[in-house]
């Protein structure tokens, strides 16, 4: 266990995301939740969540920038900044109508950072225990959603938003903090933005793909929760289901990071099937009961998946003769400016079909699980083949 949980660097990358967990819980898990309590329709919040993550993707690139000249810890400490004033708008959801550029692009800003938990990996992880490393990470990503899923839940509930509010911008500061102790500055020789834009639009590479195609993933877990929220239409209870959906997840995360660095192909087959059974079961579930079980089990069931396929594209990225920041750069850009035509379309479609777009939300991440889980399994070919040539 040396190697993934008692080294230096993997102590403080455990205590960042739980920090990370608790303090981004209230967008990451109640974003969706709470634009929709402020009064904001459906179709406005598709349309918000995709100028984000075309900001996002524009921003990207600057993640290699600025931490080339002053560290990955700085870019995480600009990108969470933008975290707590989004968390300040959302808490005080009068504002967002108001402010609604300032709060899109606050959310956008947030995206800086993204590439940094692949950089960190990629960096310090040998290869070998990359499987347990990730289902250690998100378990401690897991205990911190659910600390916060509880306290955002009594702020809300209580009214509480200023202490709430304070709770959430000094665990953003201490992620800070923490992986300022491992920080390092990324080595920089070339133009990030057209090296990255050049590498996107040239290079043939699955890696981009496989990242593309996890945007329906995203997507689903954005508002999975807004569909149980609507279902229920009771915010206690909804938060009492997340809190105890997320503490089950520990169990069967601990069971397949070991068996992803064994034989990370059969994981990667095991986790597509059950995602996507679990996924579909949404398309036909209509009682609140089933539907709330379901929502714990595919809860239950993301980290796994997360772990399993997060192996795999680490896997590339450490394999790559590309650098490793750049890489992630690139990962990151494919996934938001995808995310940014998806959004479109679902704003424009619940525009007319209203809470049926779920639906195509539910059909779109079926796909794209079975979509990623086969161009894996042709990036390791490929790799196969390469390494019998030489």
């Amino acid at each position: 266990m040396k190697e993934y949980f008692y080294k230096r660097e993997c102590k403080y990358m455990y205590l960042s995301t739980m920090s990370w967990g608790l303090a981004n819980a209230l967008i990451e898990t109640f974003g969706t939740v709470m634009l929709y309590k402020s009064g904001i329709p459906i179709w406005l919040i598709f349309f918000i969540y995709g100028l984000r993550f075309f900001i996002t993707g524009l921003c990207t690139p600057l993640f290699v920038i600025i931490s080339s000249k002053l560290g990955i810890a700085k870019c995480i400490l600009i990108s969470n900044i933008f975290s707590i004033i989004t968390a300040y708008m959302m808490l005080d959801g009068t504002n967002i109508y108001k402010n609604i550029i300032i709060f899109v692009i606050a959310m956008g800003f947030m995206g800086i950072s993204n590439p940094s938990a692949d950089a960190l990996s990629s960096k310090y992880i040998d290869k070998k225990h990359r499987g347990r490393f990730n289902s250690f990470i998100n378990i401690t990503k897991i205990l911190g959603q659910v600390m916060a899923t509880c306290l955002v839940a009594w702020g809300v509930i209580s009214n509480n938003n200023i202490i709430l509010f304070i709770i959430i911008s000094i665990f953003f500061l201490l992620q800070y903090i923490l992986i300022k102790k491992i920080d390092y500055k990324v080595a920089n020789k070339t133009q990030v933005f057209s090296a990255s834009i050049r590498y996107m639009l040239k290079s043939k590479s699955r890696y981009k793909i496989i990242y593309a195609l996890r945007t329906n993933h995203i997507i689903e877990r954005q508002f999975v929760p807004l569909y149980l929220y609507i279902v229920l239409k009771d915010f206690k209870l909804f938060s009492s289901i997340i809190a105890s959906s997320l503490l089950l997840q520990i169990i069967t995360i601990t069971l397949i990071g070991k068996y992803s660095d064994s034989n990370i192909s059969k994981s990667n087959n095991l986790v597509t099937i059950i995602k996507s059974i679990i996924t579909g079961v949404f398309l036909f579930a209509k009682n609140k009961v089933v539907i709330t079980f379901n929502k714990a089990l595919i809860d239950n069931f993301e980290k796994v998946y997360e772990t399993s396929i997060q192996t795999s594209i680490q896997n590339i990225i450490k394999e790559s003769k590309e650098s490793n920041e750049l890489l992630s750069t690139v990962g990151q850009m494919s996934l938001c400016f995808t995310e940014v035509i998806v959004f479109f379309i679902l704003a424009i479609l619940s525009n007319f079909i209203g809470e049926k777009v779920f639906i195509i939300i539910f059909i779109l991440s079926i796909m794209s699980t079975i979509c990623i889980n086969i161009n894996i399994k042709k990036q390791q070919k490929l790799k196969k083949v390469y390494r019998r040539k030489k």
